[in-house]
């Protein structure tokens, strides 16, 4: 079954050749305390996405851990929700289309920015889904239409994440239900540590903490029902085997402030000096996950989705 895939008028297209002159931050030294986190452009982490698409599944382990998880805690939390019409926010290759039909899920609208993933998507999934490229911060849906919605790593891409759950509980019905997996402050850890120890430019991305992300979710008009952290490690045998893994995931650095340039192999030689190891001498790398199970509250003179 063919998927149509709908891109929103309006935006840049991520197959265009035109995304590669889009205007960047010139890079600047890490402040250790900024008062302000120096914004990515999101159509450039989108077309990172797109030139991954091909090799993501095959490499996304650790992202498929964590979707895994973040439907088991929703089957567990909200099993009654699962039902009617549901938005999948970053949804990548569609990993989660069939796991959520299976549940009872009965319509299925995944959005994303990168124009690559949605057609990995399409060239795989079945049954009532449509696909829109479309930004998560301006969602092109009706308010109070959407029974639930799931996202998985796709939240810590935002720049303002107060504004981008609002948007989400936007479209959300009274009642509806939100089911999300992001990250936090430790993830990349041991890239991170290996990097500060040669120079001060951005290697790895800001992430909220978990107070950050209950003030936002509150502040955003939902209120959490659930919430997990756990520390999800995978190991690799060199360095160069780390970053290709990161490359095929589209989880390169595109960071405002980066290092400037292409990275000499001097430069990676005393990264992997700096690298630590565990007792097998293999590269860990972690990724500090939590599941969120949230609702939209029923405010008085309304009623829960039908």
């Amino acid at each position: 079954m063919n998927i149509p895939v709908v891109t929103q008028r309006n935006k840049p297209s991520l197959c265009d050749t035109s995304m590669h002159s889009l205007p960047e931050h010139p890079p600047t030294k890490r402040n250790k305390h900024p008062k302000q986190h120096p914004k990515r452009n999101k159509y450039q982490v989108g077309h990172q996405f797109t030139r991954a698409a091909a090799t993501y599944d095959q490499a996304a382990q650790i992202q498929h851990q964590a979707l895994d998880g973040l439907i088991h805690r929703l089957r567990q939390q909200q099993p009654q929700a699962l039902r009617g019409h549901w938005l999948d926010i970053g949804c990548g290759t569609g990993k989660a289309f069939t796991p959520l039909q299976n549940q009872g899920v009965s319509q299925i609208t995944g959005i994303d920015l990168s124009a690559g993933m949605l057609h990995q998507s399409a060239q795989r999934q079945t049954g009532n889904i449509q696909l829109i490229q479309a930004d998560a911060d301006a969602l092109p849906i009706a308010s109070q239409s959407i029974d639930g919605l799931i996202s998985s790593l796709m939240l810590q891409w935002s720049q303002n994440t107060t504004a981008t759950l609002a948007e989400w509980a936007r479209v959300l019905k009274p009642g509806g239900c939100a089911a999300i997996a992001t990250l936090l402050p430790g993830t990349h850890a041991e890239l991170q540590q290996a990097w500060e120890s040669l120079d001060g430019f951005i290697h790895v991305n800001h992430f909220d903490t978990h107070q950050e992300l209950q003030q936002a979710a509150h502040n955003a008009g939902l209120t959490i029902l659930h919430q997990e952290q756990h520390a999800l490690t995978e190991t690799h045998p060199s360095l160069p085997a780390l970053l290709k893994q990161l490359k095929a995931i589209g989880a390169t650095n595109v960071n405002p402030g980066r290092r400037p340039g292409l990275t000499t192999r001097s430069t990676l030689q005393q990264l992997d000096r700096h690298y630590p190891r565990n007792q097998q001498q293999q590269l860990p790398l972690t990724y500090q996950v939590v599941w969120i199970v949230a609702i939209k509250p029923i405010q008085p003179n309304q009623s829960a989705p039908l």
